[in-house]
This record gives structure tokens, sequence and C-alpha cells, in this order.
């Protein structure tokens, strides 16, 4: 049984030390130039808005914090999309996800990786997605790749047969797609 369909490269933000120094530099430290632009804009707009308005200046401070933030979460968020995409990293990829008796195959044109049943130790879910947990890292699937709730429930229940008790244990909320109940994550 197969699944599939296109992961973008910045769907699953989970990030690693020795990959942020090498991909953004210097710009990993971004983050703190902001909050001292953010402090002196702060102090700047405070000041203004006491010569203006004495004993207002708390206002000036709040309209900066909202409006350095919203454009700090604007910047962010497009940082590791283009670093990835100036070394030639699509934005999106094609995956397929397919059960093997012994292993979770996930394959890409550039890449494969298997994942033994025995080293999956929960299928949760995740934000439009289910988890597959194992030693030290996830692989998601996005539940967009089904083409209806039944498929959805024939894929998992077959993933949920090949884990162990234990895995199936702490699998609860798969248990209750693959018997038919909803749940909080439909």
């Amino acid at each position: 049984m197969e699944v599939s369909g296109e992961i973008g490269i910045f769907e699953n933000q989970k990030a690693c030390a020795p990959l942020r120094k090498h991909l953004f530099g210097a710009k990993r430290f971004a983050q703190w130039w902001f909050i001292a632009g953010m402090a002196v804009a702060v102090l700047t707009a405070q000041t203004l808005v006491d010569l203006v308005a004495p004993g207002f200046g708390l206002f000036g401070i709040l309209a900066a914090v909202a409006g350095c933030l919203f454009l700090w979460f604007r910047y962010a968020r497009t940082l590791a999309p283009k670093a990835r995409m100036a070394r030639g990293v699509p934005a999106s990829s094609p995956i397929a996800y397919r059960i093997e008796d012994e292993a979770l195959v996930l394959e890409g044109k550039l890449s494969q990786t298997r994942v033994a049943w025995s080293g999956i130790s929960q299928i949760a879910p995740g934000n439009e997605a289910w988890l597959f947990i194992g030693p030290g890292q996830a692989w998601f699937l996005p539940t967009r790749f089904f083409a209806d709730r039944p498929e959805e429930q024939a894929f998992l229940a077959a993933c949920f047969g090949k884990l162990t008790g234990d895995a199936q244990a702490r699998s609860a909320e798969v248990a209750a797609l693959v018997a038919g109940k909803a749940g909080p994550w439909t």
C-alpha cells in the first residue's frame, strides 16, 4: 500500500544547530539584532510620545513593540526557505510512503528512507499530518495525501498492524481512527 504527494521544504520545521550555521551564517543571530533595534525603536517611540503627550509614553512602547514584532515574524518565516532554495533545493518535492513487511519506506526522487516498524514507537496526530515517531526523530505524513477518510483509515490500519504492542498502546488516536471512532484530529 502506498500514498504520495508533494512536501514543502519547511513543512517539517525541524531545525538542527550545525545546519543553521551553515545555511544562515551570521544571519542566525538576526533575532538578537532585531531585539536591539526594537529596544531602540521602543525607547524612541516612548520619548517622542512623552514629548507630545506627557504620561502616554507607554502607548508608544506598546505600538512600537507590536509593529516590530509584526515585521520580525514576516521576515523570519522567509529565512529558511530562501536559504534552501538558494542552494538549489526545490520549493516542494514529490514523496511516496510505502508499507512493506519490515519497514515504512519514504521514497523521493533523490532519497529513500526505510524505517523499521520496530523503530516506530508511536503514530500520533500532528498538524494536518500523522507523525511516525521513532528514535530521535519523527516523520510526517500529510493528511492531504489521502483521497478520502476511508483511504486514510486503510493506510493507517495497515501501519498500525505492523507496530509492536507497546507502540500500538501509545497510538490511541490511530486505534480510534481505525476502529471508526471520530476524534479531535478530524
